[in-house]
């Protein structure tokens, strides 16, 4: 029991893993499970808004800034308003504020800090998702209540993505299914993560309207090859980089 009143009575949960993977929607879909369980909502077809009526507030942390009396302001802000809308609070892209401290960097220590105490007093449920935890400063390791971790995607779990994805998308626009259906494993042997299958998708969509055509086969394949190759170009340049460094 803490001797200072309103210290430590949140929740603060932790979801850590590489892009893609599902870390964000799972942040989404924890609105819905943990008040209403699985069982009433299996349909993943529904939205948060539709299913509930508590609001999941979306902070993204690349735009609150790098001074720490900015970063305080806003994160004093965006709880007020979760705490005001009843709503779970959701930290994105929380890097910044989990990197373990240097004496090299004293303005992001000062920022890593202003989080560390604004969580202390923070009362309500709070999700951090982050692709580094192994950069992780130690004094959060307290402060997190919950941890949950994702490995890179399957096979199998890219294909649920990819039927997932088509499934919704059949829905409101012209989609020939039956041409996909037969190279969906092979559209899954790509080692793309889950907002690149989404992207894929919404870009073969796109091509698709344009040509006043439904989207089969060969829209997918024009979007994933440019995924892959905008994924090696990327990668090149990056080896390039470290030769030099």
């Amino acid at each position: 029991m803490d001797i200072v009143k309103g210290k430590g009575t949140g929740l603060i949960i932790l979801l850590h893993g590489p892009p893609g993977v599902g870390k964000t929607v799972t942040a989404e879909w924890y609105v819905v499970y943990a008040l209403y369980g699985a069982s009433e909502h299996s349909d993943l077809d529904i939205s948060v808004t539709e299913a509930v009526q508590k609001p999941l507030f979306r902070a993204t942390c690349g735009s609150i800034g790098t001074e720490p009396e900015e970063a305080e302001r806003y994160l004093e802000s965006v709880m007020y308003l979760s705490r005001t809308w009843n709503a779970v609070l959701l930290l994105d892209e929380a890097d910044v504020f989990l990197e373990g401290r240097t004496r090299a960097d004293l303005k992001r220590n000062a920022l890593v800090s202003v989080f560390l105490r604004t969580l202390e007093y923070y009362q309500g449920i709070l999700i951090l998702t982050t692709n580094r935890v192994g950069t992780f400063d130690e004094a959060f390791r307290s402060r997190i209540d919950l941890a949950i971790g994702y490995n890179p995607l399957t096979a199998e779990l890219r294909l649920q993505i990819w039927k997932h994805c088509l499934r919704l998308n059949q829905k409101d626009a012209k989609v020939n299914i039956e041409d996909l259906q037969s190279h969906l494993h092979e559209l899954a042997s790509h080692d793309f993560n889950g907002r690149q299958i989404r992207g894929a998708v919404k870009a073969a969509l796109d091509l698709a309207r344009f040509s006043g055509v439904p989207m089969g086969w060969c829209h997918i394949c024009e979007a994933v090859e440019n995924i892959s190759s905008f994924t090696q170009d990327l990668l090149a340049l990056q080896n390039n980089v470290d030769e030099f460094v």
